[in-house]
């Protein structure tokens, strides 16, 4: 994909961090897998169907234990959601609307 057609602006960085999704009404988050972070957002593989502009905090867990990182707690909002090829899981892209800690 060229520059004239990436909507994008922000640079993308691969990712493989587990991310807990905490949704209204659920007591226990939704694990789900963050493949790119970005300044603006990320993109999350997940079992969760979010709806468009749904808005829910995340925490994105450090790479490896024991080490000097601490999770990335944010508040997001859906900006697309596209199925995968795996039966189950979707591909979400989410914009950082706050970074809570």
């Amino acid at each position: 994909m060229d520059r004239m057609t990436e909507r994008r602006r922000d640079r993308r960085i691969p990712l493989g961090c587990k991310v807990g999704i905490r949704l209204d009404g659920q007591s226990a988050p939704v694990v789900g897998t963050c493949v790119e972070l970005s300044v603006g957002g990320l993109t999350i593989h997940s079992s969760h169907v979010p709806r468009m502009n749904e808005i829910f905090e995340i925490a994105v867990l450090p790479a490896g234990p024991g080490g000097v990182y601490q999770p990335l707690h944010a508040r997001v909002q859906v900006r697309r959601c596209d199925g995968l090829a795996q039966p189950g899981l979707y591909a979400m892209g989410v914009e950082i609307i706050e970074v809570i800690k």
